[in-house]
């Protein structure tokens, strides 16, 4: 097979069959900078690579899909991204944002940029205290240097992301389809100053339309991308709420806005309140976090050396985690990064991770981040 390494992650989010959230770490981990000679050995062949555990179904689509139309579907992708004068970037790039997981590929339009950034996520029926709220944030974002991250829907969205590039900052669109389809075609004037100062981006084939199934996809992206994830209003069902259960189990701060309790708008925001998230009880509380958030992540071997400290067994080890436990250090590392390396999905990290540190075997420090401890 004659793909290029970036063009293999890209073929992953095309073959039909093949989940890209599970199938491009799996090839990121081989294929980049720390291969996986357990899991994979040296020398193997592409259509050999798959996902531990991977289905045989899925397996046979792979192989087929090499073996058949993925230098023609990579060259097809390829055409659309430079029509629409856009870039892919995957996580072997130096541009692919040190906090986010490799659960995929994103085609970028503009310039992701390397400061931190915050999620401002809400309802498409905002009235005017949220929209006063968003607006708020935004613009403090914007003064504070932060990226405002949003999915450019209506509403919400759309005034976070309007306030922003108003006052001078940068924004970070994630559109729920490709780039070809960006939706609502409405804010398209939107889009097109979000491309130049900031990015418009998506993780889905540039030929795909918005659908009921692409935009939850879309949240997690939003709650991956952003330090900080501030949901203002929001129904019982709205999609910021996925947003937010994506930066939970990332193990990342959630803030949410408290309203009239007898509001429609804010039972979701309220929800999570109950659930543990921050009161954001001015418009820029969430910057609290962004001192730890905005500190680069030392990603080489020394980082992980674990202090010399006193303890009963210097070889103990837990008894549950194992693989997360030793991809942590001394030094406190996103649990998205410890989950990269662990080879493991976001939602297993974040579940691990608690035990781990319930038990006495991680520290939690501030900003979703975790070190190597023991009881």
């Amino acid at each position: 097979m004659s793909l290029s390494p970036q063009d293999a992650l890209l073929a992953a989010t095309l073959c039909p069959g093949v989940t890209a959230e599970r199938w491009v770490p799996a090839l990121t981990a081989a294929l980049g900078a720390t291969p996986r000679p357990d899991l994979f050995g040296e020398g193997v062949a592409l259509d050999a690579l798959a996902p531990p555990l991977a289905r045989p179904s899925a397996r046979a689509a792979w192989r087929a899909f090499l073996a058949g139309p993925a230098e023609e579907a990579v060259a097809v992708e390829r055409q659309s991204l430079a029509r629409l004068g856009a870039r892919l970037v995957t996580p072997l790039c130096p541009d692919w944002p040190a906090d986010l997981s490799p659960e995929g590929v994103l085609r970028v339009r503009g310039t992701l940029g390397a400061g931190p950034r915050v999620a401002l996520v809400g309802s498409r029926l905002a009235d005017r205290y949220g929209r006063d709220i968003t607006e708020r944030a935004a613009r403090a974002a914007a003064a504070a240097g932060v990226v405002v991250v949003s999915g450019g829907a209506l509403g919400t969205d759309g005034y976070a992301h309007e306030a922003c590039l108003s006052a001078g900052g940068e924004t970070i669109v994630v559109l729920g389809s490709g780039l070809s389809h960006p939706s609502p075609a409405t804010h398209a004037g939107l889009f097109e100053r979000a491309a130049g100062q900031g990015a418009v981006v998506s993780p889905f084939p540039c030929d795909v339309a918005p659908s009921r199934f692409t935009f939850p996809r879309r949240n997690a992206w939003i709650a991956g991308l952003a330090a900080v994830t501030v949901v203002l209003q929001a129904g019982e069902n709205s999609g910021a709420l996925h947003t937010a259960r994506a930066a939970r189990a990332l193990g990342r701060p959630i803030y949410a806005l408290p309203g009239p309790i007898d509001s429609p708008l804010q039972q979701g925001a309220h929800a999570l309140l109950a659930s543990g998230a921050k009161v954001l009880v001015r418009p820029d509380a969430w910057r609290a976090e962004m001192p730890f958030l905005s500190v680069g992540v030392d990603k080489s071997p020394s980082a992980r050396t674990i202090a010399a400290r006193a303890t009963a067994d210097p070889d103990a080890v837990p008894p549950f985690g194992l693989v997360l436990w030793r991809a942590a250090g001394a030094e406190p590392v996103p649990l998205a990064l410890l989950a990269q390396e662990a080879g493991l999905s976001a939602g297993d990290a974040a579940a691990l991770a608690l035990q781990l540190e319930l038990a006495g075997w991680l520290r939690a420090e501030p900003g979703g981040r975790f070190a190597r401890t023991s009881p």
